[in-house]
């Protein structure tokens, strides 16, 4: 089994670069083989992908991405759309000289990563889709952004951040280890020495309101292998959907993940490593 890191492990090495004036920070584990980039969902960071990196350092390069309005990244006052936050990951993917790239979202990090494989068909090998949120209700995004808005944004220690953010609904299936993985990235200090969260507000909601993209003409466009996993206890993506989802694709495939929420990188971290250790030998083996 792999083993989970804890938050001091120095898997990741951290680099911003600038992309058309808006600086994007990403982490790299440093491995050398095919690149894997992974795509957060919303609020979230390239943290999260923490056990992931870890797990495939020894055959693949992961690369994990504070897409703009999050983290460490730009929080440029722009349109915050599928296609706009693509459009940095291939800026970045040019300026790393990166080709022949498999690409994991969670949430809304699938619709930015179809977004990309549609527009950069020459640069992709693969797609894996982890509960992806093609088709969240309205209802859904009307609780996330009112759970948002309504949340504390600055505590006086970053012990009480963190013990806001242990406590969240969505985050109930996180081990001890993933809570500290995930909350590497989740504050920022202020100047007044205060955290505060590490996403922009306006950015997010202008995300969430961009999640009801019609995608269907670059769904259609991707010929590359696509593998659909979906969470058995989703609340944004139910069976029928990720079925209907499935056939969509010209070539994927659809695996359940079992005792998993919306988080499935947080809440089954060891399963998803295999399964995207898996695909990604047989891509590279076909």
């Amino acid at each position: 089994m792999n083993q989970i890191p804890t938050s001091a492990d120095p898997s990741w090495n951290s680099a911003i670069v600038d992309l058309d004036g808006v600086k994007i920070r990403y982490l790299d584990n440093g491995g050398t083989g095919p690149a894997l980039i992974c795509l957060h969902g919303t609020s979230m960071t390239a943290h999260a992908w923490g056990h992931l990196g870890a797990s495939l350092k020894d055959a693949y390069r992961v690369i994990a991405v504070d897409m703009r309005g999050h983290g460490a990244s730009d929080r440029p006052n722009t349109t915050y759309t599928i296609a706009e936050l693509a459009g940095d990951i291939a800026r970045l993917a040019e300026k790393l000289n990166l080709k022949d790239i498999t690409l994991i979202g969670s949430s809304v990090g699938n619709q930015v990563a179809v977004s990309f494989a549609a527009a950069n068909p020459h640069r992709v090998a693969g797609l894996i889709l982890s509960d992806p949120s093609f088709f969240v209700s309205d209802t859904e995004i009307v609780k996330y952004l009112r759970s948002h808005h309504t949340r504390r944004r600055n505590y006086p220690t970053r012990a009480e951040a963190e013990a806001f953010a242990r406590a969240l609904p969505q985050r109930a299936g996180l081990s001890d280890q993933m809570h500290r993985l995930a909350m590497e990235g989740d504050f920022r200090q202020e100047a007044d020495g205060s955290w505060s969260w590490a996403y922009d507000l306006l950015a997010i909601t202008k995300l969430f309101f961009n999640l009801s993209t019609d995608q269907a003409a670059d769904i259609a466009a991707i010929e590359v292998p696509v593998l659909v996993l979906n969470a058995d206890r989703s609340n944004v993506l139910s069976g029928n959907q990720a079925e209907q989802l499935t056939r969509a694709f010209p070539n994927a495939r659809l695996e359940v993940v079992a005792d998993s929420n919306h988080t499935i990188w947080g809440d089954q971290p060891v399963v998803l490593a295999s399964k995207a250790r898996a695909f990604l030998r047989d891509l590279h083996s076909a």
